[in-house]
């Protein structure tokens, strides 16, 4: 890492905003109101990990953590999710949603291993012993207490001992270090350098068997996911007037050739569609969110009677992204990464949809003027991690957070190729967060190609997106917004297959 990547590194590690995210409201109340709350003295640290694999994955997680703040079980911070195959057991298993958090608790070893287990069988999970119990079978929430100690810096303690019923306690857990499932998530919060037994955590993962390791996941509404184990392709649908490519052909005024598109989109392989009703064009000139929401409400709910593909709605207003979720949207983008409007943050954790966060400089109207940067991948990475400790501190967890570097919202061609060339750094610098790319049609194509017409620059984005996913990439895929997704699809396909 160069100084400046090593420096944002500690400070991302330091003061990391990404919180797990809950898919209720209630949960993200919680986590506004334990962020604001100062430690006691005779608080305890500890990392539990928790885990998911009967229907309603996400909720069920979400409802474990809620149950444990009432056990006196602080969480502080959450890791990415990923969905895991299950390990031993009867066949014919559901996949896991696995994740960790961080808590703060003022419970005994032996106390928060009795609230771990009060919480599970309140959430239906048989207790050892007992009847209906079956052995690594399917479960609505696993929690098990990975490590515990009361210094900042994670001195561990060591405690063993016979709880009865069937339950031993051990910590740190006897089997983490065999558990890739279980060392990602501890790499989120904790850093793949946290040394714990003689090892890193990067240590033990690399002496694992290069099997099953799960995918990273972003949970949307009714158990599903966008996994990012491959590229995945977001359909623009702009139902404008005045968008810069594709404004003008109707999809504001005739909902039946819109909805038409946006299932053309997903026959031809869009896992997502973004639908917006407010141009983001460089100048555009803010649109009244109640002409906003005529535009897309309806289209939403039109698109929704036919098909089930999720659904994003692009919009930098509260009230639009309320009544967006409301109509069946899954997941919100936010162009200004929720600074525009002061209540987009708490309505988007309230709602409990993921949310993409965006970096720009100013507004549409103004970003154009603001495209000086000493080193823009640097300062667009820590303006992002900035953004998700705003969305935190609002109660949007970090598994269901997004981060777009903004590719051409105030930054001039060279900045944008620099932003598609460096995206795996930028995605390094902010923890592994899954990344939105943004680069269809945009104006630094016609920089490189010369080619006027927005809309014949298809083969120049296929060519950055392809370029984006193969770049020494580590970390998730990349989510990536255009408009030919046909063309992108097939490009990314072939990206995919050849980075393996």
């Amino acid at each position: 890492c160069t100084r400046v990547e090593a420096y944002l590194t500690r400070k991302m590690i330091c003061r990391s905003t990404f919180l797990s995210a809950p898919s209720v409201g209630s949960f993200s109340r919680l986590l506004r109101s334990d962020l604001r709350r100062p430690l006691s003295s005779s608080s305890r640290q500890a990392v539990l990990a928790v885990g998911s694999n009967l229907p309603n994955r996400a909720d069920h997680l979400s409802s474990a953590l809620r149950l444990l703040s009432e056990h006196g079980v602080r969480i502080s911070r959450t890791s990415l999710l990923r969905e895991t195959a299950p390990v031993g057991g009867p066949g014919g298993q559901g996949r896991y949603l696995n994740g960790a958090v961080l808590a703060a608790t003022e419970l005994s070893p032996a106390e928060l291993l009795r609230a771990c287990k009060s919480v599970e069988g309140a959430l239906g999970r048989p207790a050892p012993g007992s009847s209906g119990y079956v052995r690594n079978g399917p479960r609505t929430v696993d929690i098990d207490i990975v490590l515990y100690g009361d210094d900042p810096q994670m001195d561990w303690t060591v405690e063993r001992g016979d709880m009865g019923d069937g339950v031993d306690l051990e910590v740190p857990h006897p089997r983490f270090r065999g558990r890739e499932f279980v060392l990602a998530p501890l790499s989120d919060l904790l850093g793949g350098g946290f040394l714990t037994g003689g090892r890193t955590l990067h240590e033990m993962r690399a002496a694992l068997p290069d099997n099953d390791r799960g995918a990273v996941v972003v949970p949307l509404p009714r158990d599903r996911v966008l996994r990012m184990d491959r590229s995945v392709v977001m359909g623009i649908l702009n139902a404008t007037p005045d968008s810069f490519s594709d404004g003008g052909r109707g999809l504001d005024r005739d909902i039946e050739v819109a909805v038409a598109s946006a299932v053309r989109m997903a026959e031809e392989g869009a896992d997502i569609i973004d639908i917006g009703g407010e141009s983001t064009r460089p100048g555009a000139k803010e649109v009244h969110p109640d002409e906003e929401m005529q535009r897309t409400v309806p289209l939403i709910e039109a698109l929704r009677r036919v098909s089930d593909v999720p659904i994003s709605i692009d919009t930098r207003h509260a009230a639009c992204a309320r009544a967006a979720v409301g109509a069946g949207a899954d997941m919100i983008n936010d162009v200004s990464g929720g600074t525009f409007d002061p209540h987009m943050l708490p309505a988007a954790a309230e709602v409990a949809v993921p949310v993409c966060l965006m970096h720009m400089r100013g507004t549409p109207e103004t970003m154009a003027s603001l495209q000086d940067y000493d080193d823009v991948v640097a300062e667009v990475a820590e303006g992002l991690c900035a953004l998700a400790r705003q969305a935190e501190s609002a109660g949007v967890p970090r598994w269901a957070q997004v981060l777009d570097p903004g590719i051409g919202f105030a930054k001039d061609a060279e900045g944008s190729l620099a932003l598609v060339r460096h995206a795996d750094r930028i995605q390094r610098l902010c923890g592994g967060a899954p990344l939105l790319l943004g680069p269809s049609r945009k104006g630094f194509l016609r920089a490189i190609t010369g080619e006027a017409n927005p809309v014949e620059r298809d083969f120049g984005t296929a060519a950055a997106c392809v370029a984006a996913a193969t770049y020494g990439g580590t970390g998730p895929c990349h989510i990536y917004r255009v408009h030919n997704v046909r063309g992108v699809r097939q490009a990314l396909m072939v990206a995919d297959a050849l980075s393996g």
